[in-house]
């Protein structure tokens, strides 16, 4: 009890923190250009690794978030960016975050907004929403301080991101060329399932949504199964033909395959989805296997605010939880204290290995359903799509606010215990271990008294939550846009958006369009994050996604009069962009914290001795460990670390996995002094067989280094 008296107590210190302004640029797009020779439409890719180094907090699993200690599939920003016959150009980005910010938004916007002639208005900027990535870049100190187990805003951190978001632009500005596309679907079933049941079940009139024949349960029914692809051939100056060179798809799946108790930076289930496209592409182009695939899929998040990836019960390995602390006892000593302890190390590994079956099996069919609906697509592509946009930024406090938000935002005691993808510490907690106070989806969490303007939400850590937030705590505004791609529509929203939510706003911009040809699609998690939008009927159960929408009930509404305000403005018969000022935007992120190592960190690399001090070869797992440089000398990003090959008879050694991959973890263990650090990598092979080898890659001044041969010992 001590602890969690101490722990509110923290809470309401925190509200005296100051919140320093940092006004963000306002960088807007100059006018098209109409390229000089190209007729047509063109088209662009890049790519920037975003892995860190070890430190970081991981973002959206709240305190159960884990500081990371590795990595497994690395990050990385992907980037398409489409011209048309006009010049028009869209720019569109997706991350391997969790979230992203509008810090990370309009600097990157100010960053390439001259050399690409792409600004805030025109950029696209998505997270995958995988729950194993980097905190610590948010325009809003609350989210810097609570969201993950380690607290603050790192600006080297943010500025690391953004440059690589900017690197990825530029170079797929870089690679335009003359280009063919198609839009397709595919209904997709079985792998995703609706969390929060219950809450969908409310609405009235229900969700228009497509229907399966398959004999599933009604929370497999409950989702939006609908993928959605652009195919993008480019031209091939040497050979003067059209090859495939990527796609863009949007899918809703929440990133929560890998559970809360991971250590490792990692791409989650979209990892699968992004990787194996990119490789079938590559082998249709009779492109050699390397270190990453050289084409690229984009993978966005849909309506997926209620939607799980099939993960089984047991790969949740269980939040921390509140006892006593072991340690000796005697006549003198003092009552033994509260502490939080994580699940035995053992459970945790069980559930850690669960869970990589369960993300295998996810990412690997959805993999395979997305490679068919790519193919299917060949005999559909064209050349002259038209591109517009429309965008706002919205204030979301004040006099200029959307009609139907709360004045205050709340947080609700429901989402304080987390959502059933990982529950938190909190959930279920009960003061002086009896009276329920609403750490628990709906229940107590719903409030009896609903005049306030939040209505039946009971709000979190009452009544200090607003000491806590302080005056700007939370998202103080929102960019929209919605984008015409062709026949093709798409809303982008900075939120987790539920399924019915959704759905209504997707029919919210057609009716606006009144164009029959056109399809919709709702891009979510873009260009900032103001957490969760239900719909008013979700929002009174008070499970987490109600506890989450910060706004108050109305806030459905409000972006679905946003997005239909939007599509209005681009059906105008001429398919022109509308017009739209970049409104400045102010960050109080907060003072800079060193979390994530520099490249200062350690001795210099011409002091490193790198060489492989050991080789385990036990079960199914080659586990190997090397003296190398320190985490931030050994920045990640920078290139491949670690690779094991394989010898055959006729091409002498190969590489089979490189430190990229779903199979292969890497982990910082331990300072060695002047040494250098000591680091670990585990290898869990789909066959074994034959002889192999590890190679610590060359980079910077760090020599290669070949390690002992050895056969695998399953």
């Amino acid at each position: 009890m001590t602890r969690r008296l101490l722990f509110v107590l923290a809470v309401v210190l925190s509200g005296c923190h100051k919140y320093e302004a940092r006004p963000l640029p306002s960088p807007a797009s100059p006018d098209p250009q109409p390229p000089d020779s190209v007729a047509g439409l063109r088209a662009g890719f890049g790519r920037a690794d975003i892995t860190p180094p070890p430190g970081a907090g991981m973002f959206c699993y709240g305190p159960e978030g884990r500081e990371a200690r590795g990595y497994r599939q690395r990050l990385y920003a992907r980037a398409l960016v489409l011209e048309d016959a006009s010049g028009e150009r869209l720019g569109l980005v997706v991350v391997d975050l969790c979230v992203v910010s509008p810090l990370l938004h309009r600097l990157a916007a100010e960053r390439i907004v001259e050399n690409t002639r792409i600004g805030a208005d025109r950029l696209v900027l998505a997270a995958t929403h995988t729950h194993s990535a980097p905190s610590h870049f948010f325009a809003a100190k609350l989210y810097n301080d609570w969201g993950a187990s380690v607290a603050g805003f790192d600006s080297l951190l943010a500025e690391f991101i953004v440059s690589r978001i900017a690197a990825a632009v530029s170079d797929a500005v870089a690679e335009l060329r003359p280009a063919r596309v198609a839009w397709g679907t595919a209904v997709i079933w079985g792998q995703t399932r609706n969390r929060s049941y219950e809450a969908f079940a409310l609405n009235s009139p229900p969700a228009s949504l497509p229907r399966s024949d398959l004999d599933l349960d009604s929370a497999y029914q409950a989702v939006d199964p609908t993928w959605t692809m652009l195919r993008v051939d480019v031209l091939d100056a040497v050979r003067g033909e059209y090859e495939p060179a990527g796609a863009l798809s949007i899918f809703a799946i929440h990133g929560t395959a890998v559970p809360a108790a991971s250590d490792l930076y990692d791409a989650d289930v979209h990892g699968y989805l992004q990787r194996g496209l990119e490789r079938h592409i590559d082998r249709i182009n009779d492109r050699p296997a390397g270190f990453r695939p050289r084409a690229i899929h984009l993978v966005a998040n849909g309506t997926a605010g209620d939607v799980s990836p099939n993960w089984s019960e047991p790969s949740r390995c269980g939040a921390f939880s509140l006892r006593s602390v072991p340690r000796p006892s005697g006549p003198r000593t003092p009552p033994v204290a509260e502490g939080w302890c994580e699940p035995p190390g053992d459970s945790v590994a069980a559930c850690l290995a669960t869970a990589r079956v369960d993300m295998d099996a996810v990412g690997s069919a959805l993999a395979e359903r997305s490679v068919a609906l790519f193919d299917s697509l060949g005999s559909s592509l064209r050349y002259d799509m038209r591109l517009a946009r429309a965008f706002h930024t919205v204030p979301l406090q004040g006099d200029s606010a959307p009609e139907g938000l709360c004045d205050e935002p709340r947080l609700g005691t429901a989402a304080v215990g987390g959502a059933s993808d990982g529950y938190t510490r909190n959930q279920g907690w009960r003061f002086l271990g009896l009276v329920p106070i609403g750490y628990e989806q709906g229940n107590s969490a719903i409030k009896e008294s609903n005049e306030s303007c939040q209505g039946p939400k009971r709000n979190a850590i009452f009544p200090f939550q607003s000491m806590m937030a302080g005056p700007h705590g939370f998202p103080e505004a929102a960019q929209f846009s919605v984008l015409r791609v062709g026949d093709m529509l798409i809303g982008t929203v900075p939120a987790e958006v539920t399924v019915t939510a959704g759905a209504r706003m997707k029919e919210a911009m057609l009716r606006e369009v009144g164009d029959s040809s056109a399809s919709v699609a709702l891009m979510t998690l873009t260009n900032g994050y103001i957490q969760y939008v239900t719909t008013r009927e979700e929002y009174s159960a008070q499970r987490y996604e109600g506890g989450a929408t910060i706004y108050g009930p109305g806030t459905a509404a409000a972006v679905e009069e946003q997005l239909a305000d939007l599509a209005a403005r681009l059906d105008n018969g001429t398919m022109a962009s509308a017009d739209h000022p970049v409104t400045p935007i102010t960050a109080y992120p907060g003072k800079h914290k060193p979390i994530v190592p520099d490249t200062s960190a350690g001795p210099p690399l011409d002091r490193i001795n790198r060489s492989i001090e050991k080789l385990d070869c036990s079960g199914d797992t080659v586990t190997v460990r090397w003296i190398d440089a320190y985490p931030g000398r050994l920045m990640p990003a920078d290139g491949p670390v670690i690779r094991i090959e394989r010898e055959t008879t006729s091409a002498g050694w190969v590489p089979v996995v490189w430190d990229d991959d779903v199979r292969l973890e890497v982990r910082a263990i331990k300072r060695l002094g002047d040494r250098g650090y000591l680091w670990e990598a585990k290898w869990m092979p789909s066959e074994a067989g034959g002889r192999y080898r590890v190679v610590l890659v060359a980079r910077d001044a760090l020599p290669e280094v070949i390690g002992q041969q050895f056969r695998f010992c399953r």
